[in-house]
């Protein structure tokens, strides 16, 4: 490369910083391409549900609002990469820092930190679910979800003053804390997540082998109840954002789209009926720690078993006392449970 053509007065951090802040809008963009295709077929399978209730159109509602806001930031990181590279090329990088106060970059941000509360509140909401409502258990987390969420708004404010960007002091005094404080909330959630299923694993698979207890303890299955992706890129990106790596350029765009992602998927098993509800435990072991029949810890649970062997099919049915149904099909080779 001939020595005419280098940017003036750019030393080699400069160019790293502008090659990793395209390069990272690139691969947002492979992320959001992996975004609409889960967010399409999320809303494909919740939109083939018979019932449309209250909580089917909520939860169509909230997956459309992180669609909305995954696009939101890639829209406004790529106006902003087409601002500092093509419309103001004298310096990109001096042009980022000079105008990250702008309405482009600044919508982007509240775009990410609003995904980053609902994302948060999602897997809250799991880790309720998963540990079967127990209020003591998400106390700190809580706590935590709140103090970043305040920390978050503090970021936003302070970044989007004049002169200032995500990367002045005046805006890391408090984005360090508030990414910190976040992915404590999401690797404390993701652990207890991940350690209540493994608890339950070999008791599942006692009750319906291990064929069938692979819907609900897998190893896809704990990484996506648990939301482990989401915390393991936000963990690369709070080091290399601490330690001001220019790598964070190409973490963050990817980030954005992955915080979506993990509550979308987890929206899509639940759409499937593969996703762990307040019931499972019970209802996947026959035990209920609030109500269980005296002396076996054994909830009193009607248990269909049919098995289809022509196109009208035969059902036998056994009765294990009053309660739910579980009913489990066999076509072939294949087996299928579910609750009705």
């Amino acid at each position: 490369m001939s020595s005419s053509f280098l940017p003036p007065g750019e030393s080699s951090a400069d160019l790293w910083f502008e090659r990793s802040s395209l390069s990272g809008e690139v691969l947002g963009a492979v992320a959001y391409g992996v975004h609409a295709t889960i967010f399409a077929e999320t809303v494909y399978f919740m939109t083939q549900k018979n019932s449309r209730g209250y909580t089917t159109m909520f939860l169509l509602a909230f997956v459309c609002a992180l669609f909305t806001l995954g696009t939101i930031f890639i829209g406004a990181n790529t106006k902003l990469m087409q601002q500092a590279f093509i419309d103001n090329p004298g310096g990109p990088i001096a042009w980022l820092h000079l105008h990250y106060d702008n309405p482009v970059p600044v919508l982007g941000n509240t775009a990410y930190i609003i995904a980053n509360f609902l994302a948060d509140g999602v897997l809250l909401h799991r880790l309720l679910v998963v540990w079967e409502y127990n209020y003591f258990v998400v106390v700190i987390p809580i706590l935590g979800y709140l103090g970043s969420t305040a920390l978050s708004i503090l970021t936003l404010f302070q970044s989007a003053r004049p002169g200032a960007n995500l990367w002045t002091h005046t805006t890391t005094i408090f984005a360090i804390p508030y990414w910190s404080l976040s992915l404590s909330v999401n690797l404390l959630v993701t652990l207890m997540i991940v350690l209540r299923i493994i608890l339950w694993r070999n008791k599942v698979k006692k009750t319906l082998g291990p064929e069938h207890s692979r819907t609900y303890t897998s190893v896809a299955a704990m990484l996506i109840e648990s939301a482990a992706p989401y915390s393991v890129v936000g963990l690369i990106y709070i080091i290399c954002y601490a330690r001001t790596s220019n790598f964070q350029h190409l973490v963050l765009p990817v980030l954005a789209q992955i915080m979506c992602i993990s509550p979308e998927l987890i929206i899509l098993r639940v759409s499937l009926g593969r996703a762990w509800s307040k019931n499972t435990t019970s209802i996947l072991i026959g035990g209920n720690s609030q109500n269980p029949t005296p002396g076996t810890g054994v909830l009193s649970t009607r248990i269909s078993f049919a098995e289809r062997t022509s196109v009208s099919g035969t059902t036998n049915t056994m009765d294990l006392g009053a309660g739910s149904d579980l009913k489990v099909d066999r076509i072939g080779s294949q087996k299928a449970a579910e609750v009705v």
